[in-house]
């Protein structure tokens, strides 16, 4: 976030917007993962609304429209609402505004979305979308339905070209593609910022003590995975500026009998504690594949050695 960035005001629900903004600039979408062609859309809306000294805003759903329809084949989420919200303010947002998505809501047509929500509730003066945006009931509203509607209702529709990357669109299911293959590179590109796993610290059997290398211990959040291995990463915390270096471990332990899939984070330079701290991962390389160890001191002397690889990579990569 740049210096003079504002930290927009969040509402959360469908009657938290108590009076229209003035001469609002909106931006709508779900924003999983708020990727690169995310972050341009929305700049745009932004420096729109301040050209015009209008209100930028970001109209966004939780959960997500496919967890609601087609629980079945839903994806998992590229990050959870928090952190979502935490980078949409980031880019300059006045408003960010949460819609809970229901299936009463789902049944709303593109007219009435357009009449209730932008013009009725936002007054919207333009509405900033990508080319392909698709809304309203059965997803039947889009560039051509908004062009004929926008305009009678006094609004503006401004189209942003859609970003590309490789030759292809820059989307949030290419990069949980990229992610779940451990293509790290390929992620960060399209994101414009390292992929990163996200959940709380819990108590852990403590073994990391006994070899005095400080562990957390991350009951990840449901969102896509990389392959199981050792990765070279940052670890931060929720009300804490330092990001801490570390080496996770993604897997089920083999050394110490298997487990269900755990995610430990071996930290560098760290004291204290974050119990019950709420964290993000950002993955910065793969380091090697888990494996079996014969003993505990074999496991942590390779831990050590992990560390120290970790250390050669941070600084090309942080």
């Amino acid at each position: 976030m740049t210096p003079h960035t504002r930290r927009g005001r969040i509402l959360r629900g469908l009657h938290a917007l108590t009076r229209p903004p003035l001469r609002a600039v909106v931006a709508v979408g779900m924003f999983d993962g708020v990727h690169r062609a995310h972050q341009h859309l929305i700049r745009s809306a932004v420096r729109m609304a301040r050209h015009r000294r209008g209100t930028s805003v970001v109209l966004t759903f939780d959960p997500d429209p496919q967890a609601v329809l087609n629980p079945a084949g839903a994806q998992p989420a590229l990050m959870p609402l928090h952190e979502r919200l935490g980078h949409l303010q980031g880019l300059g947002a006045d408003v960010v505004w949460i819609i809970p998505f229901t299936r009463r809501f789902a049944r709303m047509t593109a007219a009435q979305f357009i009449r209730r929500i932008l013009v009725g509730r936002l007054h919207a003066e333009v509405l900033v979308v990508g080319e392909a945006f698709a809304f309203g009931r059965n997803r039947r509203g889009d560039m051509e339905v908004l062009r004929a509607l926008g305009p009678r209702c006094g609004m503006q529709v401004t189209p942003v070209r859609q970003m590309t990357d490789g030759g292809e669109p820059i989307s949030s299911s290419r990069i949980r593609r990229f992610i779940a293959k451990g293509q790290l590179g390929l992620a960060r590109r399209l994101l414009g910022r390292a992929p990163a796993l996200y959940g709380r610290v819990v108590r852990g059997a403590g073994r990391g003590r006994r070899f005095h290398v400080p562990t957390a211990n991350v009951r990840l959040s449901p969102h896509v995975l990389p392959p199981t291995g050792v990765y070279a990463v940052l670890l931060r915390c929720a009300g804490r500026p330092r990001a801490f270096r570390g080496v996770m471990n993604l897997g089920i332990r083999p050394t110490f009998g298997a487990s269900p899939l755990v995610c430990e984070v071996h930290l560098l330079g760290f004291s204290g504690t974050l119990m019950g701290r709420s964290v993000s991962v950002s993955l910065l390389a793969r380091l090697r594949s888990e494996r079996c160890f014969p003993s505990p001191e074999a496991l942590y002397q390779q831990v050590r050695r992990d560390l120290a690889r970790a250390r050669r990579v941070f600084p090309r990569l942080t």
